[in-house]
């Protein structure tokens, strides 16, 4: 089963990973210090993900981080509710293991990349993938409307779907009533 969804950790996680917070990281205490609070902003991505996702979707999501700060028990992939988590230890950067990784899949089209990363959305469109700005794609799967690059059912068993846009396809939400009622004149 190829993967549907492949995350930029630390470029969606980077509007609160502020460079150098918590503090100056030459000093000993500071790179532990920095290196705790990763990891819980790592784990927080992952935890939104297992929340927000369906679990046909999970199984086929890989989330990459860079390897400067892994977990402490320096695992390089493990899985979290069927979540792939990959620290590019082989790689220069997150980015280097994420192009490979679009240039592997065996169906682009199906693939949806989340990043900010113009080099990474430029190698995505180059394979037929969708990518998609990552605090947008953040802020709708907090919405629980995730955005894919396809259609896919929700695996509930509710025949309902989650289409291109990340909207659950037959449903609508009460802001978009609320919009076609302004639009219609029936305003209240």
């Amino acid at each position: 089963m190829s993967l549907l969804l492949l995350v930029d950790g630390y470029n969606v996680i980077a509007p609160v990973a502020a460079p150098g917070r918590p503090g100056n990281l030459t000093s000993a205490h500071s790179t532990a210090s920095n290196s705790r609070w990763l990891q819980a902003e790592r784990n927080r991505l992952v935890s939104r993900l297992c929340d927000h996702l369906p679990e046909n979707v999970r199984k086929r999501t890989c989330v990459v981080f860079d390897a400067r700060c892994p977990p402490d028990n320096a695992v390089s992939q493990y899985e979290v509710s069927g979540i792939d988590i990959r620290f590019a230890v082989d790689d220069p950067e997150a980015d280097d293991l994420i192009e490979r990784l679009i240039s592997e899949h065996s169906a682009p089209k199906q693939l949806a990349v989340v990043s900010s990363d113009h080099r990474l959305q430029d190698a995505a469109k180059r394979r037929g993938a969708i990518p998609f700005d990552a605090a947008p794609w953040l802020d709708d799967l907090l919405e629980d409307h995730p955005h894919l690059a396809i259609e896919i059912s929700d695996g509930a068993g509710q025949g309902g779907s989650i289409n291109r846009t990340g909207k659950p396809k037959g449903k609508v939400t009460s802001e978009e009533v609320e919009h076609w009622m302004r639009e219609f004149g029936f305003e209240e």
